[in-house]
């Protein structure tokens, strides 16, 4: 039988531990119906290596880029490896873990919204000691999420409007590892784009609600590492990187104003 979750595991350079963590809170998922492809983006770390005993499980498939195509690129290689498999997509970020029933309880919040493109599902952020200084910036996250987002199905156009006026800051819907995504809001939103270094979900999730409504499931059932070396830090720290919000959000308005 078709898998009916295609779990996505994008890696470049991870660490061995946590990408071991990563898929081993995948094989304790209580839902089982799942295929896991986990896709390297030409690292010099020996990825096939970590992965290689986890093998043994019939449901998990390595694969490698055999240059580096970045981030968005990497994304793109692995969703067009799952897009026909599954009706559901979910990425899982190589430094993430997931609570056991986190698949289950996702899948049954787009079963009870079949109109929903999305379910975005809550989760706690885990700060290395180095980072301390960025444990405000994401305590932000987490009290905003609550104050927009509201548990169970949620109006698309409604949220945008309200994300648009406060400049798509902060990204609320949250990071790949923790949105379910139904394949056909996929096929229709298309390709993440290549030329971001940042800002890649949040843009593609700018597609969807425009569109489309999505649900929320506000316990929280996984959790989202920073550390110094993570994209999230390095987001922080780069002046130029953090103009690509309101680039995405100039870009948009040229492309389709929002219907009122």
């Amino acid at each position: 039988m078709s898998p009916l979750i295609s779990i996505l595991l994008p890696t470049y350079e991870p660490d061995p531990a946590h990408l071991r963590e990563a898929i081993e809170s995948v094989l304790g998922q209580t839902e089982s119906r799942w295929q896991l492809l986990v896709h390297d983006d030409a690292s010099t770390v020996n990825v096939a290596s970590i992965v290689e005993p986890f093998l043994k499980d019939s449901r998990i498939r390595f694969s490698r880029n055999p240059k580096r195509l970045g981030i968005g690129g990497n994304w793109n290689a692995v969703l067009a490896l799952a897009l026909s498999a599954s009706p559901y997509l979910q990425f899982l970020f190589q430094d993430d873990t997931w609570h056991p029933r986190y698949l289950e309880s996702a899948l049954q919040t787009l079963e009870r919204y079949p109109e929903a493109a999305f379910v975005t599902v809550g989760h706690a952020y885990v700060l290395e000691k180095e980072d301390v200084k960025l444990r405000g910036k994401f305590t932000h996250v987490t009290a905003m999420r609550k104050s927009m987002l509201r548990e169970g199905l949620n109006n698309g156009k409604a949220f945008l409007r309200s994300w648009i006026r406060r400049s798509l800051h902060p990204n609320v819907i949250g990071e790949p590892s923790f949105v379910m995504l139904r394949k056909t809001a996929v096929e229709e939103a298309g390709a993440f784009r290549t030329d971001l270094q940042q800002c890649l979900d949040l843009e593609y999730w700018l597609r969807i609600v425009a569109r489309h409504d999505f649900a929320v499931c506000e316990e929280e059932l996984g959790t989202f590492r920073v550390h110094s070396k993570g994209a999230s830090a390095a987001h922080y720290r780069n002046f130029w990187r953090r103009l690509e919000r309101p680039r995405i959000l100039m870009e948009f308005f040229l492309r389709r104003p929002l219907q009122r």
